[in-house]
């Protein structure tokens, strides 16, 4: 069962790195690895890292984006680029555990029912401290947990590649929220399962993030614009006051 392991970057290198020596280390071969770098300014810096892993990982690809189109636009390029039936997706500020892809694969083998496998994941910060865990244990129909609340770590997440022939790529119109978005739709069709150890480092750090900007809050508006039918059925009362306040004040 082949993984192809797809990582969007922008201008952090020395992130990068660290995230690649991290895969390098996995205990599961049978995997590519997709790097999509979204027009980079430090270019030399990139080249520096492609021509490094060339050599540490087989399968090693670098796609450079003649333009910068964002997160979600490298993933679908990830996406577009992919061989294998797993589809594994991480931000370039993560980190893994070496046993992280062999644990998320038995899940898939064992569950032909299940085409999301998330894992917990320890929440680093500044200083490279731990301020916190993401140890959730939800599995199977999970759609109305999604919609409450997004409780699956981005960086930890495997996908059947088939599941995006139904629910589409990443929505490249979002500012935000794209992560949520589409976990959201996947499981309104499909169950999800969770390796129950640790297998992914989730950094919150001082540098450029979507989530710490502006746009956050369109993107959450769009996100529920999106699923506001579902929202109302299942009575979702905090997200639909933050709906109509933030939707005002964004227009304002």
């Amino acid at each position: 069962m082949k993984v192809s392991v797809i990582i969007p970057t922008y201008k952090r290198p020395i992130m990068l790195k660290r995230l690649l020596d991290s895969i390098a280390l996995q205990t599961y071969s049978n995997y590519e690895v997709i790097v999509v770098d979204d027009f980079s300014p430090n270019t030399n810096e990139y080249k520096n890292v492609e021509n490094e892993f060339k050599k540490k990982i087989k399968n090693f690809k670098f796609i450079y984006n003649k333009e910068n189109r964002g997160a979600c636009f490298s993933r679908n390029t990830g996406i577009n680029n992919s061989c294998g039936e797993i589809l594994a997706f991480v931000d370039d500020d993560d980190e893994w555990i070496s046993t992280k892809l062999a644990k998320q694969v038995e899940v898939f083998k064992n569950n032909q029912e299940v085409s999301l496998v998330y894992t917990w994941a320890k929440i680093i910060g500044p200083s490279n401290k731990e301020i916190g865990e993401s140890k959730e244990s939800i599995e199977g129909n999970a759609y109305k947990t999604i919609l409450n609340r997004c409780f699956i770590p981005s960086p930890s997440v495997a996908i059947r590649k088939v599941v995006f022939n139904t629910v589409g790529q990443f929505d490249e119109s979002l500012p935000a929220c794209q992560d949520w978005d589409m976990w959201t739709r996947i499981l309104k069709k499909h169950k999800c399962a969770v390796v129950k150890s640790f297998e992914t480092k989730y950094y919150k750090h001082e540098g450029e993030t979507i989530g710490a900007s502006p746009m956050a809050k369109i993107g959450f508006v769009k996100y529920y614009q999106k699923n506001l039918l579902s929202l109302l059925l299942h009575l979702q009362i905090r997200h639909l006051y933050r709906f109509f306040k933030w939707k005002i004040e964004t227009h304002s």
